[in-house]
Formats: structure tokens, C-alpha cells, sequence
């Protein structure tokens, strides 16, 4: 059966008058009168009888009223739940993510997700993390992972995975060897810093912080606008610096050491951030389902 003739039937009932009907659905009033004849030749009964100048449904027609509003909805929701999952297997997703995640983490993860997911089509931009949440505020990305918390009205997240802080000197540094150190025997080190609005470079100073330390009080060499740039200063001998846990997997390949630092504090979280909103695409949500999990299973 035609849906169309329901949804007529429904809003004639509603409205009691075929004019308005008509008005509201863009036909013409015989069109509607010609829909609720249909239906009437359909079932054998008389379902709208006049009351004065307004339409009234008979006993079938009300009965018909509550089971065609039942089937519509039915029938929308059906539609939606297709619409979505088509969606889920077709759509885009647009990530922003800071130094540490974009370059060392999600590019295993996002390809995982494409191989299962082939038809979705992702971007991802790499910025420092107050641009990230910034770009999220303002709705310009889907969601985004990040190496610090900014507290922010317009975005939400979760603590996602956990990270730690070490140091990072030349291979020929004097204490290149030893496994960890403490904050305090680094002072009078020549120091390469992130460059502000870094993620790393904020856990870096709220570390220095809690254990009495000024920045101004250390001998900042340079400042480097991406971790490669701090690991290849660091590798050149220019100085030492304390960067993510994640940046070092493959440092053995390169002339420098990671140091453990002796801090129970020197560690942090990654955040997944989304823009504060109550409805996000199935595409996205299917994302951050999937970063959960991944937090969860610690499969990384």
C-alpha cells in the first residue's frame, strides 16, 4: 500500500479540513479527496463524515487514524535505521589530532578502520592542541585527539589512552646510560622545548610547576614547532628535552637515549574531543566507538 495515502488520511484527520491538508502537502484538494476514496474502496468502510463545516473520522476511520499513525512511524523509523547504517558504511570523517597522536598513534589505528570500513572516506589534520580544541569548538572537525586538556564550553571528551614523559639525550650526553633521573639533576642542562599551545609543551610546564621549577629558570635553547623537530635538535646535540613515551619507539634507531624520569607525576593523559552537541553523524559515533575500545582492549 501506498504510504502516502496514510500520511494523507492522518493529516486530513489532524486538520479536519482537506484544504488545509492540501496546502500543507503542495497537491490540490481533489488530489486529497481522490486519496481518502482510495482508501475507503481499500477497506469497504466510510472513514471521514462532515460535522458542520469541519471533517470528522467515523468509528473505522479513528480506528484507521491510530493504526496508519502506528505504521508511518514504524515505517520512518525503519528508514532512519537504514539511512544510518548506510551512512556508517559510506560516510566522511573529518579528525583533527596533535603531534603525539596524529604522527605516532592513529595512523596504525586509522588504518584498521579503513580496511574494515572501505568505503568511508577520512581526513586528518595535524595541529598543536589548542588548535585542535579551538577547531572543535567551532565545528570544524568531527573530533579530535589531543595531548592535554583545555577547558572548553563547547567540547567534550574522554580520557583516552595514558602516557608517559621521559627524557631524551645525545647518545654521547653523560648520562646517556643511566635508566632513569630525576627532574631536579636536569636544571643546568641546555633545554629544546615544543613550541606554545603543544600538549607536551603544557604537561612539560605543569610537571616543572609542581616540583617548584620556573621555566625561566632553565637554559631553553630552543623552541621546535613538532616533536620531530625536538628529536632531530636532540640528536644533533643541541641539548636535551622531555617528550611523549610514544615518540621514542624507535629511538634505538637514532643517536640519542630515552632516560625514565623517577617522577611518580610524569605521566598524562591523550584526550578524544568532540564538539558539545546532542546528535552526531553514525559515521563519528561509530569512530568514537571504536577509539573506545581500542582504549579498553589497549590492543595499540
Amino acid at each position: 500500500m501506498n504510504l502516502n495515502l496514510f500520511k494523507t488520511y492522518v493529516r486530513v484527520v489532524e486538520t479536519q479540513n482537506l484544504s488545509k491538508t492540501a496546502d500543507d502537502f503542495g497537491i490540490s484538494q481533489p488530489a486529497v479527496t481522490k486519496q481518502i476514496q482510495s482508501l475507503e474502496d481499500i477497506f469497504g468502510v466510510l472513514l471521514l463524515e462532515r460535522s458542520g463545516r469541519k471533517l470528522k473520522p467515523t468509528e473505522a476511520g479513528e480506528i484507521l487514524f491510530h493504526q496508519a499513525k502506528e505504521v508511518i512511524k514504524a515505517v520512518e523509523k525503519t528508514e532512519r535505521a537504514m539511512e544510518e547504517l548506510a551512512e556508517s558504511r559510506r560516510g566522511s570523517l573529518y579528525i583533527g589530532a596533535s603531534t603525539i597522536p596524529g604522527q605516532y598513534i592513529l595512523p596504525y589505528l586509522v588504518k584498521i578502520y579503513k580496511d574494515k570500513f572501505t568505503s568511508i572516506s577520512i581526513s586528518m589534520d595535524i595541529a598543536d592542541t589548542e588548535k585542535i580544541f579551538n577547531r572543535i569548538a567551532e565545528r570544524e572537525l568531527d573530533l579530535g585527539i589531543v595531548g592535554g586538556w583545555i577547558n572548553n564550553r563547547k567540547v567534550d571528551g574522554f580520557e583516552w589512552l595514558e602516557d608517559e614523559l621521559v627524557v631524551i639525550v645525545p647518545d654521547s650526553h653523560k648520562i646517556a646510560r643511566q635508566q632513569s633521573v630525576k627532574l631536579d639533576k636536569l636544571l643546568h642542562e641546555r633545554w629544546i622545548f615544543r613550541e606554545k599551545g603543544s600538549g607536551t609543551r603544557k604537561s612539560v610546564e605543569s610537571l616543572l610547576t609542581a616540583h617548584g621549577i620556573r621555566k625561566e629558570d632553565l637554559n631553553i635553547y630552543m623552541e621546535a614547532g613538532s616533536t620531530e623537530a625536538v628529536l632531530a635538535m636532540v640528536e644533533a646535540g643541541m641539548g636535551i628535552s622531555i617528550v611523549s613515551r610514544w615518540a621514542i619507539k624507535r629511538i634505538e634507531q637514532r643517536k640519542m637515549k630515552s632516560i625514565t624520569l623517577d617522577e611518580p607525576d610524569a605521566k598524562r593523559f591523550l584526550y578524544v574531543i568532540y564538539p558539545r552537541q546532542k546528535v552526531r553523524r553514525k559515521t563519528v559515533e561509530n569512530f568514537l566507538d571504536y577509539l573506545r575500545a581500542t582504549k579498553n582492549t589497549g590492543n595499540i
